[in-house]
């Protein structure tokens, strides 16, 4: 056990060290002064250094590869098998200079990223997503691949996943709901205009939707103690540990669903993140599996509980006290799920939702087919746009609310957006597996969250990284991914309310 001890010494350590960073980069986002941009992306850096050396050396390798496994109990075990991946597989393969210079280039360029977003200019960005993707093309050749460099990316995020993988879920995706896209898309529909019109022409007071989004993930029972929300240019969820869960959202004077859904969604991450148990947090076993079982629980929230009938009576109620409705409640339901051609995934609906992240993942694969081609951030903006008109039929006409509508990229983040849709399948299928066991819709009348959150819990949020995605979806639904629960859910939903016939 003395080799155990050392290990979890060492973890210790290195947990305090990424405390420190994740706290500097959540107050970066959120509330830092400009003119510190410069000095904090240091830190992260020399952080990020300090990190990485005491992980990368010959004498923790030895605690980690020694052959002395007998008497080890499962958790130690598993332990052992990620710190191997994630340390040895993964960060020794980068030489040190290059981490620690590349975790300083992500800070600035987000920086870059928002101001850019914020001016509309793609120039002041350019430089930095060009170096991001030109250092990620050296950390796939330096860790090595097989197959296509881009399934090393994906791998990341959700461990195994292949393009080969996501081709065909993709491909079943594009033949089921893109004929069926156009089909609800081509009618008209006068009554949603008006009302969208009547909606969107008044103005709800900020603070007053700060109040409302606390008391939103109230409901859903999200842990003050252990949480906090603040606001940022693109919504997010960081988190120290289960006992330190963060969320933030973003706010429209004249869109308030837009930070309400935000929050539900960033909710969603954060209960996952506070149902951990300690057990599994306090051996470094922490944190959710994968981004594609995380995405499942954010747009389980967002979409499936409160886009339910029930819910949105609630919902109603409370814009209502907060805002004065010149909408009935049956415009309110039809309003939120409007299905609409939108150039903003995160404002996107459900059912168009898995095309934004096509057009992501096509670019980012074929960004990363050829590792010595130099790129250029003109031309993916082009070739966004392009695809814009090709899967939606819609092309922008500036760039924020093109290429530069996601802060991923400028964080390095290739290879996350497949898990937005994988994530959003997973999610179809627990919740057919939920609805056996807890009547869903009694539940959300009156929203109160205990039963459907007990139930997550002690089906997927509570073992944290302890056990594979696979194995945590059997464990939840008793089967292997099937995405025809996903595609079957946005078809039989969307058909009922847009009236359509559905093959």
């Amino acid at each position: 056990m003395e080799r155990m001890t050392k290990i979890k010494e060492v973890l210790t350590k290195n947990r305090a060290l990424n405390q420190a960073a994740v706290i500097l980069s959540w107050d970066l986002e959120t509330e830092a002064p400009v003119e510190a941009i410069e000095s904090i992306s240091k830190t992260l850096g020399y952080l990020s250094e300090l990190s990485y050396l005491n992980l990368v050396n010959d004498e923790f390798k030895n605690l980690i590869y020694s052959d002395n496994n007998l008497n080890l109990n499962d958790i130690d075990k598993k332990l052992i098998e990620k710190t191997k991946k994630d340390v040895f597989e993964i960060m020794s393969k980068i030489p040190v200079d290059m981490y620690s210079k590349y975790s300083e280039l992500r800070t600035l360029s987000t920086q870059k990223w928002q101001e850019a977003k914020q001016k509309d200019d793609l120039s002041i960005y350019a430089k930095y997503l060009e170096d991001i993707i030109r250092y990620n093309k050296e950390f796939i050749k330096l860790r090595g691949y097989e197959g296509h460099p881009y399934s090393l990316l994906l791998s990341d995020y959700e461990n195994g996943l292949t393009v080969e993988d996501v081709d065909t879920f993709f491909e079943k995706l594009k033949v089921e709901l893109v004929p069926f896209i156009k089909k609800l898309t081509s009618k008209r529909n006068e009554k949603l205009e008006n009302i969208k019109k009547k909606f969107k022409s008044k103005s709800y007071d900020i603070e007053k939707q700060k109040k409302l989004s606390k008391e939103i993930s109230e409901i859903l029972k999200f842990d003050y103690n252990r949480g906090v929300i603040k606001e940022s240019e693109h919504p997010f969820t960081t988190n120290t540990s289960n006992r330190d869960v963060r969320i933030t959202t973003h706010y429209y004077e004249n869109d308030p669903l837009s930070a309400i859904y935000s929050t539900i969604h960033e909710t969603g991450h954060a209960l996952y993140e506070q149902h951990i148990s300690d057990v599994y947090q306090d051996n470094f076993l922490g944190g959710g599996v994968s981004m594609g079982i995380h995405e499942s629980q954010s747009r389980i929230y967002e979409n499936m509980f409160s886009k339910n009938k029930g819910f949105l009576k609630k919902l109603y109620e409370l814009m209502d006290k907060y805002f004065g409705m010149d909408i009935t409640l049956e415009e309110f339901e039809l309003l939120v799920n409007e299905v609409s051609l939108n150039l903003i995934r995160t404002e996107s609906d459900e059912l168009t939702y898995p095309l934004h992240i096509l057009i992501r993942y096509e670019l980012e694969k074929e960004i990363f087919e050829n590792l010595d081609k130099e790129v250029d951030a003109f031309e993916i903006s082009k070739k966004w746009n392009d695809k814009y008109e090709q899967y939606l039929g819609i092309k922008s006409d500036n760039y924020s609310n093109g290429v530069l509508q996601d802060v991923h990229w400028s964080q390095g983040l290739f290879g996350y957006f497949p898990s937005y849709a994988l994530g959003s399948a997973y999610s179809a299928q627990i919740y057919d597996a939920m609805s056996k066991d807890i009547n869903i819709d009694d539940e959300l009348i009156n929203p109160d969250f205990t039963k459907i959150n007990d139930w997550l819990k002690d089906k997927i949020h509570q073992y944290g990284s302890y056990l594979d995605p696979k194995d945590i979806l059997i464990n939840a639904t008793g089967k292997d991914f099937d995405p025809t629960h996903y595609i079957n859910y946005l078809k039989n939903k969307y058909a009922k309310i847009y009236e359509i016939e559905v093959k």
